[in-house]
């Protein structure tokens, strides 16, 4: 597939219009000098309707990935038909962006990245925590070394779901279907202090389910060690009292910072602090209280790359990275024993 005329307005199927796939349906019609939703596919009535698109609009899976109208394909389904869809659309010629995560399987996600370098095709997958502008700030403070060294990192998502949250959508509740505290819950947040911190080479983890009857852990420990000599903790759960926020904190050899959700709670350095929103909706309690202002950036990244023939900020290998970090985990958790993260290129 050939890169489209720059200034044109790219076609974009999405399949899976539940309430993630409506969070990016949403995003792009706020985009319509770059981008139209032409196409979705597994899509109730009330979902069309809620994304104000027509009927004829829905397609099957097959049909959408056929469609020459569509240039962009959106797969937002359970976390364990990721890599299946994002290869079909890619054998199709299309571009992909995947919901986290990019794959359950390490492979299968190396293997999404490899097809699409082969193609000549962009594959990116979700990470909006790293668009919202205090934590660019950061990223940008941190790598300048104004911050100083990075000593320590800490993930805390102490969140809250109900057993209607995991009998709505079994997957959730099951380790083969992507469910679980930290690979559906604090992907995003250990996402950020990736960008934040960089590679991770080796981790720790332990796990447990505590708070449901369910076939997968509600709550995980892990210790991670950086490529850059950096040290970190997570911690997650989905039994916590609702209405905690998701907070990370970073110490460096001048100081330290804490986010609390989207807002920076502590700041002990000599240089001012970003501004930040402390207003951005959060997922503690409900998954679908996020707001979709970081999707909106996300996909004003893309799209303007994908016109522009250029590679979006963040890539389909930074998605893998952090896809491949958990996994470690859950093997550490499995084992008892301390497991390497490969990198990736």
């Amino acid at each position: 597939m050939t890169a489209p005329e720059s200034g044109r307005v790219l076609g974009v199927g999405i399949i899976g219009l539940g309430g993630i796939g409506r969070i990016h349906a949403q995003a792009l019609a706020d985009l319509p000098e770059l981008a139209e939703v032409r196409a979705v596919a597994r899509a109730r009535d009330e979902a069309l309707s809620a994304c104000g698109l027509p009927a004829s609009a829905r397609r099957d899976v097959d049909e959408l990935l056929s469609d020459e109208a569509i240039d962009i394909v959106s797969i937002c389904t359970p976390s364990d038909t990721h890599a299946d869809l994002a290869l079909r659309a890619i054998e199709h010629g299309k571009h992909v962006v995947i919901e986290k995560p990019i794959a359950l399987d390490a492979d299968e996600g190396r293997a999404v990245i490899a097809r699409a370098q082969q193609a000549g095709l962009t594959v990116v997958g979700i990470a909006q925590r790293r668009y919202e502008p205090q934590n660019v700030a950061l990223a940008q403070l941190l790598s300048s070394g104004v911050l100083g060294r990075p000593l320590l990192a800490e993930v805390l998502v102490p969140w809250f779901r109900d057993d209607a949250y995991y009998r709505a959508a079994p997957w959730r509740a099951e380790r083969d279907g992507g469910g679980g505290s930290l690979a559906n819950q604090g992907l995003h947040n250990l996402d950020l202090a990736l960008m934040l911190l960089g590679r991770v080479t080796s981790v720790t983890g332990q796990s447990a389910t505590i708070a449901h009857d369910i076939a997968v852990e509600d709550a995980t420990t892990a210790t991670l060690r950086f490529a850059s000599g950096a040290m970190g903790i997570v911690a997650t759960t989905t039994g916590a009292h609702p209405g905690h926020n998701a907070r990370l904190t970073v110490i460096t050899t001048t100081g330290r910072f804490e986010l609390d959700g989207d807002a920076i709670r502590e700041w002990t350095f000599d240089v001012p602090a970003p501004a930040s929103g402390g207003s951005a909706p959060s997922g503690a309690s409900d998954p679908l209280a996020i707001g979709h202002a970081g999707h909106l950036a996300q996909w004003r990244d893309v799209l303007e790359a994908i016109s522009h023939g250029s590679s979006p900020t963040t890539t389909g290998r930074d998605a893998q990275h952090t896809a491949e970090v958990i996994a470690a985990i859950y093997r550490s958790a499995a084992d008892g024993v301390a497991a390497p993260v490969e990198p990736i290129d």
